[in-house]
């Protein structure tokens, strides 16, 4: 009964080092998040999973198992998408990260956009602002002066009323 005792206090600091294999796995729903993160290269413009569940490629394999394998090795979901984008380049990724240049082009829209509607708005405040007088002077004869249908007009409804 010593020596058992002896045996298990010698090596319990090896147990205890050992990392808890439970604690660094992910759960089957967060390997398919991680992959859904993931564009798969066989060129479907889908993403891991998405490629997994319905074309099932080489590539999606290959990559699927790539995941599993950096999971198993303990690694969190940012350092295994890190790993892959060290690995393949940011075109791994399915969507683009927000920051540097592709901060610019998830802004360019809505700032173009903007500036569209100011460009509107302004052309139609510019168009209402014109003087009624500039706009009669297209249409209209000026004060004291006949266009003649005037004239017309009372002469006929005179000859009308007779």
């Amino acid at each position: 009964m010593r020596w058992t005792i002896l045996i298990m206090l010698l090596t319990l600091p090896v147990y205890a080092a050992a990392p808890d294999s439970a604690a660094t796995t992910h759960t089957p729903a967060e390997l398919n998040a991680i992959r859904n993160e993931l564009a798969c290269y066989c060129g479907c413009g889908m993403t891991v999973q998405g490629c997994l569940g319905g074309m099932v490629c080489s590539e999606s394999r290959t990559l699927s198992q790539e995941v599993i394998q950096l999971s198993s090795a303990g690694k969190s979901r940012p350092e295994i998408l890190q790993a892959m984008v060290a690995k393949y380049g940011e075109r791994i990724l399915a969507a683009p990260t927000k920051e540097g240049f592709n901060l610019v082009v998830w802004g360019g829209p809505f700032v173009a956009l903007l500036f569209g509607v100011g460009i509107i708005a302004w052309l139609v405040l510019r168009w209402r602002r014109t003087s009624p007088a500039a706009a009669r002077s297209v249409n209209a004869p000026a004060p004291g002066q006949s266009d003649g249908y005037g004239d017309r007009f009372e002469q006929e409804f005179r000859q009308s009323g007779q």
